[in-house]
């Protein structure tokens, strides 16, 4: 097996790591001895933190492949997802090997013959569904600027993302495809350096194995459900910022004489969740997040999302209306996608930090929401976030979002995903004027 020795950075990071010539343990037992032992302390978002145990270890035995069996699959595991939970996270060089490996992995678990599988996803001839699938798939490529296989000029480009995206909607019909598709497998076609069916790979990883089910199926219970836990967990790890917003809330309903404000966070998290930050944040704070995410679970998804609004909270506890929150906020995500606001190893402390995994009461909020909650209408097709929001039958029912606004109205103002844009969305887009 080939090994690695550790870069730089990531020896000082994990506490000046060597690598070991001879002897020691397993290699998932000397990391996650690192990481158990490693003193967590975050400069940011203190009401987040909490500090695990001191120590240190200082050597190391590393290699990029797992050993054969699940045994040696399940060392190679642990240790990588150490790593990912240090500083500087998974190198970069690393990145491509380590996504596809956990993708292999996967894929050999549900006993997929994967030459028969790229025969058929990527074969030329035209399906019964390919039609629409593939106007919308234009459109989206047309509208969306994130990464270089969606700009204007890379006509090429777009060839290759277009096959990769009608090649998931062939494999998953019952997800088919959804606006902000392209976005994800944008950034994982950059990872895979423009390889079609390794992108293919870890879009089937990263939607049929890591996220929840029913995240991007036609009805989204799932996102439903992370929206209303993640106000849930907002009260419980960010109570003064939580009470704030709500407070800036029900005085914009009082103000506008019977109209509707809904939760002044949904319009951000709602986009953060659809895109994994994609839209959001820097390439390189989002491909860190994802490392984690595809260790961790898609609660990395909602810890991250509250990392922000911590990092945020003092330049929002200032706003006194709603409308000055819109404006606010407007300038926050331009800094933060221009990577003047959040620094992404800090971020990734906090993220760590904030409690201990899995996140306490996080598997009891998801179910008490999945059996207490209205998804997005049924009616809704797999080609596109069309459709209405439903509104979720909870204690804070009377913040949930309104009927009358789409799913793609939810994302559209902050990345040009589709749509008409919702009324506090209109008030967002005049403040970004």
């Amino acid at each position: 097996m080939r090994q690695e020795r550790l870069p730089g950075s990531l020896r000082r990071g994990g506490r000046c790591l060597k690598r070991q010539s001879s002897g020691g343990g397993g290699v998932g037992t000397i990391l996650s001895n690192v990481l158990r032992k490693r003193s967590c302390i975050s400069r940011t978002a203190p009401r987040l933190l909490c500090t695990l145990e001191p120590g240190v270890d200082t050597k190391l035995k590393f290699t990029l492949e797992p050993s054969l069996g699940q045994n040696g699959f399940q060392q190679w595991h642990d240790a990588l997802k150490a790593v990912a939970r240090l500083p500087t996270g998974i190198p970069k060089e690393w990145r491509r090997k380590v996504w596809l490996t956990l993708a292999d992995q996967y894929l050999h678990s549900i006993a997929i013959d994967w030459d028969k599988t790229m025969r058929f996803t990527f074969n030329e001839r035209s399906n019964p569904d390919d039609d629409s699938m593939g106007i919308q798939i234009v459109k989206d490529l047309h509208r969306t600027g994130c990464s270089s296989y969606c700009g204007q000029e890379a006509e090429q480009d777009r060839v290759v993302l277009k096959r990769v995206l009608l090649a998931y909607a062939r494999w998953n019909k019952s997800v088919g495809y959804c606006q902000g598709f392209n976005i994800l497998a944008a950034l994982i076609l950059e990872v895979m350096e423009g390889n079609e069916g390794d992108a293919l790979k870890i879009m089937i990883y990263l939607i049929d194995k890591v996220l929840p089910d029913s995240y991007f199926v036609n009805n989204l219970r799932a996102l439903s459900v992370d929206m209303a836990v993640f106000r849930d967990l907002l009260r419980m790890k960010l109570p003064e910022l939580s009470q704030h917003l709500d407070t800036l809330q029900r005085a914009a309903n009082r103000e506008s004489g019977g109209g509707y404000e809904p939760p002044l966070t949904n319009v951000f998290t709602m986009q953060w969740f659809l895109t994994l930050f994609a839209t959001c944040l820097p390439n390189h704070t989002v491909l860190k997040i994802w490392d984690s995410v595809f260790f961790e679970g898609s609660e990395i998804i909602l810890r991250v999302a509250l990392a922000i609004w911590a990092k945020l909270g003092e330049q929002i506890e200032c706003c006194e209306t709603a409308d000055e929150f819109y404006s606010t906020m407007g300038k926050l995500t331009q800094e933060m996608l221009e990577d003047s606001l959040i620094d992404s190893n800090e971020l990734m402390q906090t993220v760590y930090t904030m409690a201990q995994f899995p996140f306490p009461q996080l598997a009891e909020l998801r179910e008490k929401y999945t059996y207490n909650i209205t998804p997005f209408p049924a009616a809704v097709k797999s080609t596109s976030f069309s459709g209405r929001l439903g509104r979720t039958r909870d204690s804070d029912e009377e913040n949930d979002l309104d009927d009358d606004d789409s799913i793609a109205n939810a994302i559209g103002c902050l990345g040009p995903l589709s749509g008409f844009l919702a009324p506090e969305l209109q008030k967002y887009q005049k403040q970004m004027k």
